[in-house]
């Protein structure tokens, strides 16, 4: 009888484990499509600045942007391009600065002695830029001139671009609302007012 008994106690444990253990199993595939399917919303995120308004850029032979100008480059990509978003702050690099990014990255490995050169991440912006240029698929036609021609077709081709220039103001509105964001927790974290989370916060 005795037997009897610890035989059906231990079913009944072996149940309700079975039971915790299905749960727990449900909640982590719960949990990993749900990452998954934020993960999509993040990869279609944009800059949420639209209508943008179309602008003329001419096209120039400029005499800025040199191969050896790292601090005119700099500036077309501030704070690496990078803007933060939703409550964790995950960081995402904008595409059209993270481009420009990567030209400066092919500028800078061009000036270096070829023994200094990094191959990596000139091969990754390669490929990116090649990338994006595909993805955009831009159908506006350029003027081009061969080579035993002398002089050129349109010297100053005028091209009809997206506003550049409201994407700067975007990033740059959500690079100071994460400054604020980081002194406001790096107080609050000095003062003993919450928990760090183990992060070492640095400011910009």
């Amino acid at each position: 009888m005795l037997a009897k008994r610890t035989l059906e106690n231990t079913l009944v444990a072996l149940a309700i484990v079975a039971l915790g253990l299905n749960a727990m199993f449900k909640f982590a595939a719960w949990s990993a499509i749900a990452r998954t399917q934020d993960s999509k919303k993040d990869n279609d995120r944009t800059l949420n600045i639209e209508p943008r308004k179309e602008v003329a850029l001419q096209f120039d032979s400029w005499t800025r942007y040199q191969l050896d100008s790292a601090q005119q480059w700099a500036p077309l990509f501030p704070e690496g391009g990078v803007i933060h978003l939703g409550p964790t702050r995950a960081p995402y690099a904008v595409s059209m600065m993270h481009q420009l990014r990567c030209l400066d990255v092919i500028r800078d490995q061009l000036t270096r002695p070829r023994s200094e050169r990094d191959a990596e991440p000139t091969r990754h912006c390669l490929n990116y830029v090649r990338q994006m240029a595909t993805c955009r698929g831009d159908l506006q036609f350029d003027p081009i001139q061969y080579p035993h021609k002398v002089n050129a077709l349109h010297p100053h081709a005028v091209r009809r671009c997206k506003d550049w220039r409201a994407v700067y103001d975007a990033a740059w509105k959500n690079q100071q609302q994460h400054r604020d964001w980081l002194k406001e927790h790096w107080s609050n974290a000095s003062n003993g007012g919450g928990e760090s989370s183990g992060l070492v916060w640095s400011l910009p």
